[in-house]
């Protein structure tokens, strides 16, 4: 009872991590479950709302409003120039083509399809919420502080946790999302450092190519699996059945060569081949283009505020 209670203290002073998957989704969670039958003094106004995870009008002009500043400073970078009388910053702003700097991608020579764009795969990280509620956390009866030389906190730790515990209920979510027909030995998804698309024709065939480290990772001793089983791959495909998947999809987000916020969803045709190249097994598959970059944000447009913004309507108060 103490160490759940422990636990939950620490969650609390994280400033209460698990806000940032209710506000602006459509699905969240009440953070506010124990006082659902009681009156709200905030009831009705637009915090309430983002707290509760309802959907009212006022977070849809929310949500757009912020999706289209999103969309108006993608590749905008700002760059001082100078100061005006008042010692001002004076700014020149500049939009980066994010396509030129595919030409920077280095690739192997095994296939010469031109490429289109590069997927990067850090996972997305837990929540401190999320995180701090791990069951295996050994955690301290007191919070362990560190300070440098000079007397100032530099860090704080709640508890501890082994690094084989730590991978094996570590569920970080991927960017790039795989569909199976069964669960796999490895899903190679969670290994994957980056995804090369690249096209083979206009009729919507791709390469993706799935660039996973040929180097074991010392706190993870899955990986030192995964290679042997990659080797035992590259001379028999056949027997590699972690490998045989069915779709791939992601949306983008900083990805290299395209917009962010656009979905793109590929039928897996066949494994094509594993090559090794700059330090990486290169696991190529041949897929069909089902869905082509659709802007997810474009399905919260608020036709009204949008008119509005053309019409330069001032925001009421």
């Amino acid at each position: 009872m103490m160490n759940w209670l422990k636990r939950k203290m620490a969650i609390l002073s994280l400033a209460m991590a698990g806000v940032e998957k209710n506000a602006l989704s459509q699905k969240g969670d009440s953070l506010d479950k124990t006082i659902n039958q009681e009156r709200r003094h905030t009831e009705g106004t637009l915090m309430d709302s983002l707290k509760q995870g309802k959907i009212t009008q006022e977070v849809m002009n929310l949500r757009w409003r912020t999706y289209k500043i999103l969309k108006a400073t993608e590749g905008v970078t700002a760059e001082i120039t100078g100061y005006d009388d008042d010692g001002m910053p004076i700014t020149k702003m500049r939009t980066t083509d994010k396509k030129k700097g595919l030409s920077k991608i280095k690739l192997d020579t095994f296939d010469s399809y031109p490429l289109e764009m590069v997927v990067d795969n850090i996972p997305v990280a837990s929540s401190g919420n999320e995180a701090m509620d791990n069951t295996f956390i050994n955690v301290y009866d007191e919070v362990q502080k560190n300070f440098n030389a000079d007397g100032e906190l530099i860090s704080a730790s709640h508890g501890e946790i082994s690094a084989d515990d730590y991978y094996a209920t570590n569920k970080n979510e991927s960017p790039i999302i795989i569909g199976r027909m069964f669960i796999p030995k490895f899903e190679i998804e969670n290994f994957t450092k980056k995804l090369n698309v690249r096209k083979v024709n206009d009729e919507g065939i791709r390469l993706l190519e799935f660039c996973v480290s040929m180097y074991p990772d010392a706190d993870d001793r899955k990986t030192r699996l995964l290679i042997s089983d990659i080797k035992k791959a590259i001379a028999n495909p056949i027997s590699a059945t972690f490998l045989e998947i069915k779709e791939v999809g992601f949306i983008t987000y900083k990805t290299l060569g395209v917009e962010d916020f656009h979905e793109y969803h590929y039928d897996i045709i066949q494994l094509d081949k594993i090559v090794e190249f700059n330090g990486h097994y290169i696991i190529k598959y041949l897929a069909k283009v089902s869905v082509d970059g659709k802007d997810i944000l474009d399905e919260h447009r608020v036709i009204e505020l949008d008119d509005k913004y053309n019409r330069k309507e001032k925001k009421n108060i």
